[in-house]
Order: structure tokens, then C-alpha cells, then sequence
């Protein structure tokens, strides 16, 4: 009896296996997605994107697109990471999903909105067209973290009024933290802004950054905590249209370190500061251009500007009057006949840092620091009433040089290439051709030794 029961058992799962192999388990896969809107406005390539429940990890891919295959139904929590948002000190929500047995479904794992990671990052309303800049201030001899001093963050905020243009100036501070971290709140993404590092006395040099409409930027900076750590150099090229751009000239902002590039656009400057700087590319008749670099003294630092060529204003003519004579610059400084003159043996005698220092003490002019390391160079003689300053025209080799409402003026050209320059405060000194309609203010002509003598 005990061995009949024992095979009706058997007998029991023998038949029994069959009918479970007929019933699988049904199995889907999630697939999807990172994006980031706050730092890069990219798919976000090689984040980590995690299963909690099942500890599977995944990497995004080039498009920023991930997948998790053979997922039994249920309920599932995924989690990502990447090094810009950890260094920016964010870590994303984890995010949770149904699935269903046997589906494919698609996510997207992206961002907070700009609003929600500001009131996490900064106490006040964030005001529009503003962000916070995010980073770590390192030293640039030792490379440890920085914990006391100050960076700050400053640009002119412009309004039109019925008195005319008015620039009202801003600025914004923080301290780093214990681990060198730094969080600048309310910083404006759409113009430039002067941004300094002041540690342990020393007040670093001029550093441009762009928030370019983003609402969050993520920045290293690194400064010098002695003032005698030198030996840095750069190197790099110049070009338009990917071809080299000879005679353009390259400026490290905050230093007297002037480059002029060779034939082929190549430049190199030594002996700079170390830590983080801008530098400056400009060439007469391009628009210049600015990067923030790395200069460390283990290795060069390296450098490509490709400047675009800008539309040449040629001076209006008048029709009505006698031009002065063929000479140019020396028939018009010999005749003295208005405007005041000034020639690159001048220049030489006087050490001549830069062109716009020439313009300083000159009656009726006035010379304003503007942006970074620019001016705005005034008239007090020109304008439409009494009292009121106006700015010149400039020209170089009859090449009219933008002006930049933000960042003033920038003059492309080096005080011992110049030949002469010639200020015209009022409409009748100044050569005819230069006599824009409308134009009250006057004009500064430079003359270079490369252009065409006149």
C-alpha cells in the first residue's frame, strides 16, 4: 500500500511537469533616454544609469540611449549619475517605473528644471536671465583645493532711460568651501561677466566667462597663491577660414604678455603666471576673440583661434570740399591746421603699454575702463549739447574698428607698429572722407607701418 501511494505521487509530478513547461515567464526590457538641460543641453553620453532592484548597471551611449533587456513584470527605480553633475555638486531624483509583463517601454531620464535647481542651490528668486556658476578654486602650484578667499563675479547691467544709455554696475561674491567648492548665485547668461579670484591677498587676473543662456555652468578655476609662480608657456595658432592669419595679435588679459603671430598664424609666449587666464585673439578687420585656459608649468598650454572676418564700414564721402594732400598723416601733422597728433616715435619714447594708453591725459578726452581690459575712449568736445561725452570713431589703416556696446573698444594693433595717430575732436580738422553724416564726435585715425603710407 505505502509503495502504490509512492507511485501515485510520482506519477502526480510526471504529469504535472509538463504543463508548467508550457508557462514561461513573460519577460519586457526598459529602455531610454539621459538628457541634460541644465549643463550640457545635450544627451548626456557615458552616464551611469542603474536598476536598483536588480543592481544591473548600464552606460549611455554616444546618443545618450541605454536599454535593460529580459525584465520580468514589476515595478522598477532607475538611477544615473555623470561627472558634470557631480561636479556641480547635483545628484539627480531617482526616477520609478511600471512595467508590465512582456512590454518594451521607453523613458527619459532628464534634469530638474533650471527654476527647481536654482531654489535648491541659491536662496534668493532667481531673476531672469540669470544662473549660478558652479566649481572648485584649486591652487595652481600644489593643486589642493583653496578654502579661504573670494570669487567674484561682475558685469555693467544696461538700460535705455529718456537721459539716454545708462550701465549700472553689478557684482556678486562667494567664498569657497571646506573642499574648495564655490556657488555664485544670480549670474546673468546672456552678457559677459568679469570674473575674479582674490585669495590670500593677491587678486587674480581678469577672467571672461559666458553663461551663453544657460541657466547652469560648471567652471574649475585654478589661482596663485605666490605671486612668483611663473614659467608657464603658450603656444598656438591663429587662422581664418582654417588658414594661418599672420600679424594677428594674441594678449594674455591681465598681463603685459603681447604675441604677434608668424606666417603661417603660429604664436608662443613664455614666462606667464600660472593658474587659469584669459586669452585674447584680434587681427584688424576680424572679430576678435576670447578663451579661458589652463596655464600650468609642467606644460604648455595650447591654443586655435579661428576669427571671422567682419564687414569693412568704408568712411562716407562728401562730395563738397578739398581733400589735404597726398602726404596723409605727415602733410596734416606739418600744416597743424586742428586735432592733435601723436607718432609712433612717441609711442617708443613714452613705453607705450598699449595704443588706448595714449589717448590718456589728452585735453578733451576721456579714457574708461570698459568690459575686460578695454575702454571706451570719449570726447568731452563732440556730442549734441554741453558737457556731454560722446565716443570717437575709430579707424586703422581705413578700416573702421567695431565698437562693443558691453566691452568698449579693443584697438588690434601694437603701440610699435603704429606710424601715427591722429585725434579729431570736432568735424572740420578731420580728412574729408572720414566725415560720416551725422557724426559730431570726431574720429581717431591710426596709421600702421604695414598699411599704405598716405
Amino acid at each position: 500500500m505505502r509503495g502504490a501511494t509512492h507511485s501515485h505521487l510520482l506519477f502526480l509530478t510526471l504529469a504535472a511537469a509538463p504543463a508548467a513547461a508550457q508557462a514561461p515567464v513573460v519577460k519586457g526590457s526598459i529602455r531610454g533616454l539621459v538628457y541634460d538641460s541644465l549643463v550640457a543641453s545635450a544627451p548626456l553620453a557615458g552616464a551611469t544609469v542603474e536598476l536598483l532592484e536588480l543592481g544591473r548597471v548600464a552606460t549611455a551611449d554616444q546618443r545618450g540611449a541605454f536599454r535593460f533587456d529580459s525584465l520580468p513584470g514589476g515595478r522598477y527605480t532607475l538611477s544615473y549619475s555623470h561627472s558634470s553633475l557631480s561636479a556641480a555638486g547635483f545628484t539627480p531624483p531617482d526616477q520609478t517605473f511600471e512595467l508590465a509583463a512582456g512590454l518594451d517601454i521607453v523613458v527619459t531620464l532628464a534634469t530638474p528644471s533650471a527654476n527647481t535647481i536654482y531654489r535648491r542651490l541659491c536662496p534668493a528668486t532667481r531673476e531672469q536671465g540669470t544662473g549660478v556658476l558652479l566649481g572648485t578654486v584649486t591652487d595652481a602650484g600644489s593643486g589642493r583645493p583653496i578654502v579661504a578667499g573670494e570669487i567674484r563675479g561682475e558685469w555693467n547691467e544696461t538700460s535705455i532711460t529718456k537721459a539716454g544709455i545708462v550701465r549700472r554696475p553689478r557684482i556678486v561674491r562667494a567664498g569657497p568651501d571646506s573642499t574648495g567648492r564655490y556657488r555664485l548665485c544670480g549670474v546673468p547668461t546672456d552678457v559677459p561677466v568679469l570674473l575674479r579670484v582674490l585669495v590670500a591677498g593677491i587678486n587674480g587676473p581678469p577672467l571672461e566667462l559666458r553663461m551663453e543662456n544657460r541657466p547652469l555652468m560648471v567652471r574649475r578655476l585654478t589661482a596663485v597663491t605666490d605671486t612668483a609662480a611663473h614659467g608657464a608657456r603658450l603656444t598656438g595658432r591663429v587662422t581664418a577660414n582654417g588658414r594661418g592669419l599672420p600679424e594677428a595679435q594674441v594678449l594674455v588679459l591681465g598681463t603685459d604678455r603681447v604675441a604677434r603671430a608668424e606666417a603661417d598664424g603660429s604664436f608662443a609666449i613664455s614666462d606667464l603666471p600660472v593658474g587659469t587666464h584669459t586669452v585674447e585673439a584680434r587681427a584688424i578687420g576680424y572679430s576678435r576673440r576670447r578663451v579661458l585656459i589652463e596655464l600650468a608649468a609642467t606644460s604648455p598650454g595650447d591654443v586655435v583661434f579661428d576669427l571671422a572676418r567682419v564687414p569693412v564700414e568704408l568712411p562716407e564721402l562728401k562730395v563738397a570740399g578739398r581733400a589735404i594732400g597726398q602726404n596723409g598723416f605727415e602733410e596734416r601733422r606739418r600744416l597743424n591746421n586742428g586735432g592733435h597728433f601723436i607718432t609712433g616715435e612717441d609711442l617708443a619714447r613714452r613705453g607705450t603699454i598699449r595704443v588706448e594708453d595714449a589717448f590718456k591725459g589728452l585735453p578733451g578726452v576721456k579714457v574708461i575702463p570698459a568690459g575686460l581690459n578695454d575702454y571706451y575712449i570719449l570726447s568731452t568736445r563732440g556730442g549734441s549739447g554741453f558737457g556731454t561725452d560722446c565716443q570717437f570713431t575709430v579707424f586703422v589703416d581705413d578700416v573702421r574698428i567695431p565698437l562693443d556696446p558691453e566691452n568698449g573698444l579693443g584697438i588690434p594693433v601694437a603701440p610699435q607698429d603704429v606710424r601715427g595717430i591722429e585725434i579729431h575732436q570736432g568735424p572740420g580738422s578731420a580728412p574729408i572722407q572720414y566725415q560720416a553724416s551725422g557724426q559730431n564726435c570726431g574720429v581717431v585715425l591710426i596709421w600702421t607701418k604695414r598699411g599704405r603710407r598716405r
